[in-house]
């Protein structure tokens, strides 16, 4: 990988940058956390082999930080294997929460940490943990495709052979380098320093509160395909792009639902650009959105839509008012909100669905392998609301991660049921009070 020939002089990318300073003050609100279900004739020696192989091919798995400014060192990964057999299901479930909810150290620990568990006979559970600075969803479901993919070439076996890659995590750092030193992003940074100023007296002015906690629920919503299609209509004759539709959707409701100042930011992953589409790495970038309560549906559909155009043209200088941002570190949950959104062609059936957590149904490996998403009971995240929007095919997946200490379960449920009654509310129609 040419991109990695110098790896100790690859600078930190803008992602890493801001998760490396947020780290050092909230160092629980960037993990991600999966577990998968393996059931069936493992052999345990192959599999430790297989994901050891894959995860250490790529050195953006193997980064630790530290110093100021930050450097990066490279440490082998290693799996651990634990017989858990003999543990009751309630103690099982006690260390599943404690694993999801345990900090990771920069400088110290492995930030991607891998555990085998064999909790039966022929039952085992494949857990993963990353720190958000070397990864973020999508990278992790590829590198769970390719460990098992290479298991099961080693079942049969067949060698080993790494995905191809046309670029890698540092290559995409020194394109984000030479943008940034380019007139052209020098132009767009900018733009986002001046935009971003004009807030930051805003948020001086808050009062100051307690720190709100970080433990999240979710409630998840979905649209079958009558309805989504209904959905890409309407943002269709609006002349706005799905993404942006959805995004007026979500700051509409919160302005319904929210009496006190916040602030929204927008996820704009660079995998819609094909070129950076399969990188290892944490490849998001945010940009904020601005919130605007006293605004009729189609001047904030029309405003939204401009804002998320200009920055998906700038994105590389892009940043964010909330805790990803220059400015928003100090921003409790409370007052940051965060909608990001995938869409893709691709089905998600199958290996894909359980390797994305779309599904918790069985899949099967083999003739004598099978797996499945086991759900978390922790999950973590430094923002009010979450809103995690998946499109693919005729369905759209949506996802309201909210922190326990902003909202209750029923006020979601409302916020999610208002938020569906937008998106299909067109404009001869009139949204009924709350």
């Amino acid at each position: 990988m040419a991109g990695w020939s110098l790896s100790t002089q690859v600078p930190l990318s803008i992602t890493e940058q801001r998760i490396y300073d947020l780290h050092h003050r909230k160092d629980l609100v960037d993990l991600i956390t999966r577990a998968m279900v393996v059931k069936g004739d493992l052999d345990v020696e192959l599999f430790k082999k297989s994901i050891s192989e894959v995860v250490n091919t790529y050195p953006i798995f193997r980064c630790r930080y530290s110093g100021e400014p930050a450097v990066r060192s490279f440490v082998d990964i290693e799996l651990d294997y634990l017989d858990i057999r003999h543990l009751s299901e309630a103690h099982v479930a006690s260390f599943l929460r404690q694993f999801g909810s345990s900090p990771i150290n920069l400088e110290r620990d492995q930030l991607l940490g891998l555990s085998l568990l064999r909790t039966g006979e022929d039952e085992y559970i494949f857990l993963t943990k990353c720190h958000h600075i070397i990864t973020d969803g999508i990278s992790l479901s590829l590198l769970w495709s390719e460990a098992l993919s290479h298991y099961l070439s080693g079942e049969v076996g067949k060698d080993y052979q790494p995905r191809v890659e046309t670029t890698d995590f540092a290559d995409y750092v020194n394109f984000e380098q030479a943008y940034l030193l380019s007139a052209r992003g020098q132009k767009a940074r900018d733009y986002w320093q001046d935009r971003l100023q004009i807030q930051e007296e805003k948020i001086k002015q808050l009062p100051q509160s307690e720190e709100t906690s970080v433990l999240c629920s979710e409630a998840v919503c979905s649209l079958g395909e009558g309805e989504i299609e209904r959905v890409m209509a309407l943002a269709s004759s609006e002349n706005v792009s799905l993404f942006a539709y959805l995004a007026a959707a979500f700051q509409q409701v919160l302005c319904e639902f929210l009496p006190h100042t916040f602030w929204m930011s927008g996820n704009l992953s660079l995998r819609l650009k094909k070129e950076h589409r399969e990188v290892f790495g944490p490849m998001c970038r945010y940009v904020n959105l601005m919130v605007c309560r006293d605004e009729p549906w189609h001047e904030k559909l029309a405003r939204l839509s401009t804002e998320i155009k200009y920055a998906m043209r700038t994105v590389y200088a892009a940043e964010s008012i909330g805790p990803h941002g220059r400015i928003g570190h100090h921003l409790d949950a409370s007052h940051c909100y965060l909608v990001t959104f995938l869409q893709t062609e691709e089905h998600r059936e199958g290996f894909f669905a359980v390797y994305t957590g779309e599904t918790s149904d069985w899949a099967r490996l083999n003739d004598h392998l099978k797996i499945r998403i086991a759900p978390l009971a922790t999950r973590l995240t430094p923002y009010g609301i979450y809103l995690s929007i998946t499109v693919f095919g005729k369905q759209l997946r949506s996802s309201f991660i909210y922190n326990e200490n902003c909202f209750e379960e029923k006020q979601v449920e409302a916020i999610v049921s208002r938020w569906c009654d937008r998106l299909l509310c067109g404009p001869e129609d009139v949204l009924p009070q709350l």
